[in-house]
């Protein structure tokens, strides 16, 4: 029996039939592949607003901290330290209650500081000086130079409170009013601008868990590789096996159980992609899970 040219059809229209699935799987892989980078590309302006987001919110913080901190150096809280009232008693005194003792200690020691160095170099100096401006033209080189208005601040106090002594200058340590025109509608304003920044990091960051979470499904597709196997299984027992048989030797096998054999395996084939194309289209038009 000659079998070449029923081997050949099954060599060719599986060729065929592995070509157009083939074809199909490869533009679905450049599809996700497409989707991926979009979804990439996402991903990135929502981690570069995130950042300029954080950034405006640091910003705020500062803002609202030096604020609160400002209004802690007041003149009254200056007299209060250079008398030589602690920390804790001061805000006691002043029912101070926007920042804790904590976070006002470092800034507390910063205002003794600024008093023992303005008084020590009052006291190197032979001249009188009644305006901080005029003592700030010999004397520049400060301990903390951003700090220029607790400077002025607690030299005016100084220089208050050594006119009203005749001995002189005070040896206690402190500060007191901080002349902070800080309007309350500024104020405000930055703190609803902060919880509004706020809102909308909690959303980016949604927004960046479900892409990520998008990017990860997309990262295992679903029937690519099954669809693989299934044209790797035809191709073996179509396509490849078949092929070994060409040319066919008469009388040298038993032509009937070859016969069967090439297309019992040729149907297994025609079965497999039947149900991996019956499987796929199943899944691709059922939207259960999308319905709410």
């Amino acid at each position: 029996m000659d079998l070449n040219n029923l081997i050949t059809t099954i060599t060719t229209s599986t060729a065929a039939l592995v070509a157009i699935i083939g074809g199909f799987l490869v533009s679905r892989v450049i599809s996700i592949s497409s989707e991926q980078n979009g979804i990439k590309r996402k991903i990135r302006e929502i981690k570069n607003d995130l950042i300029a987001k954080r950034d405006i919110i640091i910003n705020i913080e500062k803002y609202l901290f030096e604020d609160d901190l400002n209004d802690f150096v007041t003149n009254e809280n200056i007299k209060r330290m250079l008398s030589g009232k602690t920390l804790e008693d001061i805000i006691e005194k002043d029912e101070y209650t926007f920042l804790s003792i904590e976070e006002l200690e470092p800034y507390f020691r910063q205002l003794r500081d600024i008093a023992q160095e303005l008084l020590d170099l009052m006291g190197k100096s032979d001249k009188i000086y009644t305006k901080f401006s005029q003592f700030n033209k010999d004397f520049y080189d400060f301990i903390y130079p951003d700090r220029k208005e607790w400077y002025a601040m607690i030299f005016e106090e100084i220089y208050k409170s050594s006119q009203s002594r005749p001995t002189g200058m005070i040896s206690g340590i402190g500060y007191g009013s901080f002349n902070n025109v800080n309007t309350n509608t500024d104020y405000k304003d930055s703190k609803r601008e902060k919880e509004r920044i706020e809102n909308e990091v909690t959303i980016l960051e949604l927004q960046k868990k479900e892409q990520i979470k998008m990017l990860d499904d997309y990262g295992q597709p679903k029937w690519i590789w099954s669809g693989l196997f299934v044209l790797i299984y035809a191709s073996i027992v179509s396509i490849i096996y078949p092929s070994t048989l060409l040319p066919y030797p008469p009388n040298t096998y038993n032509d009937i159980q070859t016969k069967w054999l090439i297309l019992s395996l040729f149907y297994s084939q025609l079965l497999a992609l039947f149900i991996y194309l019956g499987i796929a289209m199943n899944k691709l038009t059922h939207f259960d899970n999308y319905k709410d």
